[in-house]
């Protein structure tokens, strides 16, 4: 059943120093309703243009594209569902064994190559050239990466290299993420144990980066080893920037009282350096630990304050270069004013951040009234926009080599950023643009 629909921004406050608004995504002319299909956003393409997601849990799929106001969606009707994770550059989402192209609005199954029962698909390149996901057989889950219709594994290290761990795996490995250029592969060993790398080498293949190998303590002989500062990582919330320079996940450490902590771990897969965010965060009084859940490419992550899906207390920012995270309310007011409530009782999931880190997606559970039991309450999909150059370049059309270089008032007055009403914006080129800021 294909549905096609005006996106509602049933709401867009905006503050006119910042350029913040939060827009929330709607098959309706007015917010959501029960009646209506309830959009589970996951992912945001690269550029921040598309979003997709789900539909109630599975009942069906949705793509967006945010700029033009336009959403569409189609229930799945076998047994399992469906979900859209990915959407590349050109509105081409896939996720679980569907992909979708927004323009045509075909859906498709995906077939997976002979040897195999079933296919998951995970992730895709801007152009999406290149997929990458997992097949199954009775015996095997192995990692693949596809381009065109050559299906390729890739490859896992042996079992001297896996520190006595491979009976754990159980024949089990997943790809879930690429690299904007294909170049860098992340994904598990194992069902959610070790985050795994893999690198594109000269000859077109993968080699694989037992990367935690370097990190992690596997015997009692590292101990004592400062250079492998965790005692144990999950891969079931692990994240990687879209070129390819970030990954991010959660580790444990023991702390200074000899308690396990959960703690937020970024690594470098260019400079081979990991960085361990162990530094009490004012916004976790639980202890309940910070969750990354995507990752932009200069390393600022978002996720939850406690695990997601079980009763997180907030949902959080961390910036890159710095070591204290803010929470959305704090960060975002206009979060606050509509979803504030609904993050602080923990129903709220970040999911996916664009590349430049201008745009975020996630999803909440929404009602008028939460005291009120009677009061109907429903997933809302919402998209964070951040960015002030951007909402310039929207209005002047300016390419990005002619972005402001400084800012004038109408009297003529030097300004250090946008601000309501007119302003005179002169170019990197030396051309002179007039921009209405509402």
């Amino acid at each position: 059943m294909k549905k096609n629909f005006t996106l509602s921004f049933a709401v867009a406050l905006s503050l006119a120093a910042s350029a913040q608004s939060l827009k929330v995504l709607s098959c309706t002319d007015e917010f959501p309703s029960v009646y209506e299909p309830q959009l589970m956003g996951l992912g945001i393409s690269p550029d921040g243009k598309y979003a997709c997601g789900a539909v109630s849990w599975g009942a069906g799929v949705f793509a967006a594209d945010i700029q033009t106001g336009q959403v569409k969606w189609e229930a799945i009707d076998d047994d399992e569902g469906g979900e859209l994770r990915h959407i590349d550059n050109y509105g081409v989402a896939l996720g679980l064994a569907h992909t979708y192209v927004f323009d045509t609005g075909e859906l498709s199954v995906s077939v997976p190559p002979a040897g195999y029962r079933a296919v998951l698909n995970e992730d895709l390149t801007n152009d999406g050239s290149l997929i990458v996901g997992s097949l199954s057989s009775s015996e095997t889950h192995a990692a693949y990466h596809k381009v065109g219709e050559d299906w390729h594994l890739l490859p896992i290290p042996p079992d001297d290299e896996l520190f006595g761990l491979a009976p754990k795996f159980d024949n089990t490995s997943a790809a879930k993420h690429v690299s904007a250029d294909g170049d860098v592969i992340f994904g598990f060993l194992g069902s959610f144990f070790i985050p795994t790398l893999w690198y594109r080498n000269d000859a077109g293949g993968y080699d694989y980066d037992f990367f935690l190998s370097r990190f992690l303590k596997f015997s009692n002989a590292d101990l004592n080893d400062d250079s492998k500062p965790l005692y144990g990582v999950s891969a079931h919330y692990i994240k990687m920037s879209n070129n390819g320079r970030y990954v991010s996940m959660i580790g444990i450490i023991v702390d200074e009282e000899g308690n396990d902590k959960i703690i937020p771990v970024v690594y470098d897969t260019k400079n081979k350096e990991i960085k361990l965010y162990t530094e009490k965060q004012e916004i976790d009084d639980t202890n309940s630990g910070l969750y990354p859940t995507a990752i932009s490419d200069d390393g600022t992550f978002i996720g939850c304050v406690g695990m997601p899906y079980y009763g997180s207390t907030g949902s959080f920012i961390m910036r890159a270069g710095e070591t204290e995270a803010e929470l959305f309310v704090d960060a975002f007011p206009e979060y606050y004013e509509l979803l504030g409530e609904s993050d602080y009782l923990g129903f709220s999931m970040p999911t996916s951040i664009s590349a430049d880190g201008k745009k975020i997606l996630g999803y909440t559970y929404y009602a008028d009234d939460y005291n009120d039991t009677e009061t109907p309450a429903l997933y809302v999909t919402y998209v964070i926009s951040t960015d002030s150059e951007d909402g310039v370049e929207q209005i002047s059309g300016a390419p990005s080599s002619a972005r402001a270089q400084e800012i004038y008032s109408i009297d003529g007055r030097s300004l250090n950023h946008m601000t309501k009403g007119l302003n005179i914006v002169r170019n990197a080129d030396g051309s002179v643009t007039k921009i209405l800021n509402k």
